[in-house]
């Protein structure tokens, strides 16, 4: 360990926008935690996906797994990608602890092996084939939910995180560019991806779906304005929505839980 960030370096990393996650990244392992090599196996996707219906009686069960992605896909990017950004390593996580009581991420706890200097476009394609396609593929199996969904869940906190990178770390503000132009798809990510990178690239503060988040299963929710593939008018709002920050998925900040004591 003796190679790994201090946690002081790595909790200093995460500012601006990326502060929310500020002592989420952790460098020493948890018994409590769950390695993300087997979050479906060990029973934490469907024991976390319960807690948040809990919280929301009534909605179907798609449209909660669906919003539970969406907090797993903020938790593993954002702040992976920013402090590896900030430090100009590659931050790889092993393990998720989970918020008692609502199931939400909590801390997530760093491989420990000694991070090796790596380009931020370099991390971005290292994440999404060992960190993130992983994950798709077992909450498919776990809840049903499509692969194209799970993606765009994923995607939506991608862009934002690469977004905010160029925003607040300016000298990574090139990397940021190019890790857009140069992401190595892992394969079932390529064509639910494409359509929204191309509005990250263009500069588009909303990149479009192709599918719907299924957030107006959850009680008080409507389909998204002007954004929601599904809605038939929505089709023709899209170019106007593209300048306005998505609603379609939580805010990456928004996406955690109370911090496991």
């Amino acid at each position: 360990m003796r190679n790994i960030p201090a946690q002081a370096i790595l909790d200093d990393a995460l500012d601006g926008a990326f502060a929310a996650f500020s002592g989420r990244l952790r460098r020493d392992p948890d018994p409590l935690a769950c390695a993300l090599s087997d979050l479906g196996g060990n029973g934490a996707i469907r024991d976390g996906i319960a807690l948040l219906a809990d919280a929301h009686p009534g909605a179907e069960r798609k449209a909660v797994a669906s919003l539970w992605s969406a907090h797993l896909f903020a938790a593993l990017i954002a702040p992976a990608l920013a402090a590896g950004a900030r430090l100009g390593v590659a931050v790889a996580a092993e393990a998720i602890r989970f918020a008692p009581g609502t199931g939400l991420p909590g801390t997530l706890h760093l491989a420990q092996e000694a991070p090796r200097p790596c380009p931020l476009p370099a991390q971005v394609d290292r994440l999404l084939a060992e960190g993130v396609a992983p994950v798709v593929q077992a909450l498919r199996v776990e809840t049903g939910l499509s692969a194209r969904l799970l993606w765009e869940n994923a995607g939506g906190h991608l862009f934002w995180t690469l977004r905010m990178i160029a925003r607040d770390i300016p000298e990574r503000a090139g990397a940021a560019a190019e890790a857009l132009q140069a992401l190595r798809w892992p394969r079932d990510a390529c064509a639910a991806l494409t359509l929204m990178r191309a509005d990250a690239v263009a500069g588009f503060d909303a990149p479009r779906r192709r599918i719907c988040c299924l957030r107006h299963g959850l009680p008080g929710f409507s389909k998204c304005e002007g954004t929601c593939p599904c809605s038939g008018p929505a089709r023709h709002l899209w170019r106007r929505a593209r300048t306005r920050r998505s609603t379609l998925i939580p805010r990456p900040s928004d996406c955690l839980g109370p911090s496991p004591s």
